[in-house]
């Protein structure tokens, strides 16, 4: 069968946070732009809600392992990516954050952290009874979280940076399959996108994903869905948005990795999580219930930041931990989850290790003993302060991927890969390190960046 061709001078590779900053600068900057979003369902609108559930059809799920444990990490599979189905948490990286990232970045983070903020522009929520619990147990040591949310309604990066009112076009259900190479020559010019063929996407069940979105009169704001067999998009220069699994997955897909000198899905960083039961009561008189059905709780509205000091390393650095005091029980905000008991998270926040994603695509998450031995410190200290029972937490993650194409390592300063023509990569696998806090605004930022290094080349 002969392959269709389709043209742009740019094709962005991901609707999720990165790829919409950078298709609507792009856009805005004179270039021919199609977006290409592998999901083909919009997810709902309704701030607070996690449709990461059995039943979403806005996520897929990644395999992973963390130590003997196996596990799925789900990513948004939708327009505006992961940031349609997470909390949308706003903290912006520290100074210390960036100390590493190299000459100037201080300064461009700050630029791009401005840009991003003008357009998604976070708001504060009222403090709930939970954290109040904790941040009274430690004085001066709580934040506030800043959330992408309108009132009851989620503001998305492709809300925020409305990438077609830029004259950005939009695919959906459209798959990319791998990198396509000028002349057959793999690691030299990049002159597009092989789709995967079209297959048909599941009917949404009346349960999940289908219900809330009904329920909440949420929009289908989806574009022109992909299209046949062999579809090829030629395009001048291709960006990579697709995430740091979904990313990695399509540099080796195309040929790039170590024998082309591109150390793509090695040392990934994560932060690394705990589970502490609370009790029934902690927070004396508050309704756990989710009430309104059309207003959610913010799961989580402050943090609680503490250092180690007894358990400082070589460095002189001490680990340091974030306390997420979750307003309500998962399943409140999960749909079809199983219930579970109100939680508070504990994560290490500047760890020392490292996990890999494997050619077959599992993740494997970091799991170095020191890392784990502070966590535990951390769990012990923080049990006994809030007067909880020891049993022993339950590992998990945060869900902060990063780093599987670092600047410097696979990508340049501006996102472009080394060595190859029309190739740039602009998500959070690009991160030199994991800040201190949720990725999520350092990522819109690092994108703001980058978009503005190549809308000033112009290289269309």
């Amino acid at each position: 069968m002969t392959a269709r061709l389709t043209s742009a001078d740019v094709a962005v590779v991901g609707a999720g946070p990165t790829g919409c900053v950078m298709a609507r600068r792009l856009a805005e900057a004179g270039a021919d732009v199609l977006l290409l979003e592998a999901g083909a369902h919009a997810a709902s609108p309704r701030a607070g809600l996690l449709d990461v559930g059995p039943e979403s059809l806005v996520v897929t799920r990644h395999p992973a392992r963390l130590g003997d444990a196996q596990l799925d990490l789900p990513r948004g599979h939708t327009l505006g990516g992961s940031g349609a189905v997470n909390g949308g948490y706003c903290v912006a990286a520290r100074p210390a954050d960036l100390a590493t990232w190299g000459p100037g970045w201080q300064r461009r983070y700050e630029a791009g952290l401005a840009r991003a903020a003008e357009r998604l522009r976070p708001t504060l929520v009222p403090m709930s009874p939970v954290a109040a619990r904790v941040a009274a147990a430690f004085p001066g040591r709580a934040s506030a979280v800043p959330q992408a949310r309108r009132g009851a309604r989620r503001v998305t990066a492709f809300d925020a940076w409305d990438p077609p009112g830029a004259g950005a076009r939009v695919r959906t259900g459209a798959r990319v399959a791998r990198l396509h190479w000028a002349g057959g020559e793999v690691g030299g010019r990049c002159d597009g996108v092989v789709l995967e063929p079209a297959r048909p996407e599941p009917a949404r069940p009346e349960e999940g994903s289908a219900r809330i979105a009904r329920e909440s009169g949420a929009p289908n704001p989806l574009v022109d869905e992909a299209r046949g067999d062999d579809e090829v998009i030629t395009a001048r220069h291709v960006i990579l948005c697709a995430g740091t699994i979904g990313t990695t997955s399509i540099l080796r897909n195309s040929g790039l990795g170590e024998s082309t000198g591109h150390p793509v899905g090695h040392r990934v960083q994560e932060h690394p999580e705990v589970l502490l039961d609370l009790p029934v009561g902690f927070a004396a008189g508050t309704d756990f219930g989710v009430g309104d059905p059309a207003v959610l709780p913010p799961l989580l509205s402050h943090v609680v930041r503490l250092e180690l000091a007894d358990r400082a390393g070589p460095a002189g650095e001490a680990p340091e931990v974030e306390l997420r005091p979750y307003s309500v029980p998962m399943h409140e905000v999960i749909p079809g989850a199983a219930p579970m008991p109100l939680h508070l998270g504990i994560s290490l926040m500047n760890t020392v290790g490292f996990g890999r994603i494997d050619p077959d695509g599992t993740v494997v998450l970091p799991d170095d003993p020191r890392d784990a031995e502070a966590l535990r410190a951390a769990a012990v200290a923080v049990a006994d302060r809030l007067g909880l029972d020891t049993a022993v937490p339950v590992r998990s993650t945060s869900h902060h991927l990063s780093g599987a194409a670092r600047i410097g390592e696979v990508v340049d300063d501006s996102g472009r890969v080394l060595g190859v023509d029309g190739l740039r990569v602009a998500d959070a696998s690009v991160l030199p390190t994991l800040p201190r806090c949720g990725p999520y605004y350092t990522v819109l930022a690092v994108a703001e960046t980058l978009a503005a290094d190549m809308a000033a080349e112009r290289p269309w």
